[in-house]
Parts: structure tokens; sequence; C-alpha cells
């Protein structure tokens, strides 16, 4: 009989199950530690309905960018509240209808010390794709919402061509996933801005984090705090 494996596997060839992606593949721990949480937490995360994820109600709306970088406008801001830590999983961006003016530049930073939401904007649609146990989402994402004047800690920046025409092999992005885990322990907040000269660039956009209550995140970790 065939060793049971804890992650999904493939088809059966020639008698042996084949895995149909290394993603999912436990870390092996060398040295003795703690385990690394790996796709079986995820796979617990999107069990227990704690993966969410965000972008415009209306499938083809869009949003805008800024023309110049001013710390207090963000594009997209992710506030996370105290009692809550959150775990950004992705963020897809992708030029549609009115490109940038110039080259875009696209900074996303991230403040652990606190969140920096200040006012406004739009709360744009949270969606848990979990039926049930349907949780209800602590953290929200804004659109066009004004931010604090301090600054956090760049996380990651790139500039890109404001040509979206795929005719002429045009990266359709970016499309961001940390490098490694980032605990959004609230308050916090992850910030997003995009900007190029005379015309902001306009957005295809979608998002995703994970939520755990703050006091449980040792728990669910396997961890525990020194």
């Amino acid at each position: 009989m065939s060793e049971r494996l804890p992650y999904p596997t493939g088809d059966t060839t020639n008698g042996q199950e084949v895995q149909l992606t290394r993603a999912l593949e436990a870390i092996p721990v060398t040295g003795g530690g703690y385990p690394v949480p790996t796709a079986d937490f995820l796979w617990r995360m999107a069990y227990e309905g704690r993966i969410f994820m965000a972008a415009d109600a209306d499938e083809n709306d869009m949003v805008t960018g800024q023309t110049s970088f001013v710390a207090t406008t963000p594009t997209f801001l992710l506030h996370v509240p105290a009692g809550t830590t959150a775990i950004p999983l992705y963020f897809n961006l992708s030029q549609s209808g009115t490109v940038g003016g110039g080259p875009v530049d696209v900074v996303i930073e991230i403040n652990t010390d606190k969140s920096d939401y200040a006012s406004g904007g739009t709360s744009e649609k949270v969606y848990n794709p979990r039926k049930a146990p349907k949780l209800t989402n602590k953290a929200s994402l804004y659109s066009g919402a004004t931010g604090g004047s301090g600054y956090g800690m760049r996380l990651w920046a790139a500039t890109i061509g404001q040509d979206v025409s795929p005719a002429e092999g045009a990266v359709q992005g970016p499309f961001w996933k940390p490098e490694f885990p980032i605990l959004l322990e609230g308050p916090a907040s992850l910030s997003v801005f995009t900007y190029a000269g005379v015309t902001g660039p306009t957005w295809l956009w979608a998002t995703g984090w994970i939520e755990i209550p703050t006091a449980d995140l040792g728990k669910y970790l396997g961890l525990s705090q020194a």
C-alpha cells in the first residue's frame, strides 16, 4: 500500500503517485528548530475561511493612480485593525483603459508600527471564497484613501512601461507576491503607491490576504513566543 501523503497528488503512473506540483510539498527542517509553514498551512487557512480577496465590486471597474508620489495619497491601502494579523498573499495590477502618461512607478510599503490609514477613500469589496464558515473580514482594503504623513518601509518597487499593447510584448503587470511571510500585526498597513507624470495609470487589480486573530497566531503557526 502506498504511503498516504498529506498534500494533494495527481494521477497514478506506472503504479506510482505523481505529485502535481512541488509547491505543495512539505519543506524539510534540518538542524532542529521549528517546522516551516508550507502549503499545508494555506490549505488550513482556506478550509477555515481565513483567506480574503478584494477587488472592485464590478468586475470591469478600475482604479486610477496618481501623477506623482505623495506619502498621503496611496492608490491602495490595506488597513489592519488591532487584534488582527494579516498575511498578504498577492497583489495583482494590470494597466487598462487610460494608460499612464509616462513610465509608471509602483511602490509597496508596509508599516508595522501603526496603520497609515487616516480617512476617506473607497472601501473596496472584500470577499471570502469559503462558503462555510463564512467569516467576516476585519481588515479593510481602500482605494483613494488619505494616508498618514509618516513613512513605513519600502517592501518592493519597480518602474514599468506605460504601453499595454500585447502586440509589442508589453508585460501586463506587475503581479506581486511576498518573498517571505509578512505578518501585519494590527494596527498595521500595507500601502501601494502607483504614479506616472501627467496622467495617472489606470488599473485592473485584485489582492488577497490571510487573517488570524493576533492572540492565536502562535497556535496557528505551531510556535510560541519566547
